[in-house]
């Protein structure tokens, strides 16, 4: 899939980690992304952010499913940094 944001933080590709987001960058283009669904009990969780994926800015009811994404810092700077993905940015 392609057509994703971050925000709140960007992802790194030469690293191929999630890092800071730059100054004054409010989303950033991710990658194209492979989906593929798995079984909660496979789920990955040392060094991997669950980030919460949203069809638009409004968090609400428009989200749709949680992608893992490679960090080498803590969830819990993310989670308050307020990472998400997101498919529709209105610009």
């Amino acid at each position: 899939m392609s057509g994703f944001y971050m925000q709140g933080a960007r992802f790194d590709t030469p690293s191929l980690l999630m890092a800071e987001s730059k100054p004054k960058e409010l989303f950033s283009n991710m990658p194209i992304v492979v989906c593929s669904a798995i079984l909660s009990t496979e789920e990955e969780t040392a060094g991997v952010f669950s980030a919460p994926t949203y069809k638009t800015e409004f968090r609400g009811p428009t989200f749709i499913f949680s992608a893992q994404i490679r960090s080498k810092h803590p969830n819990a700077k993310w989670v308050l940094a307020g990472v998400a993905c997101v498919m529709d940015v209105g610009e």
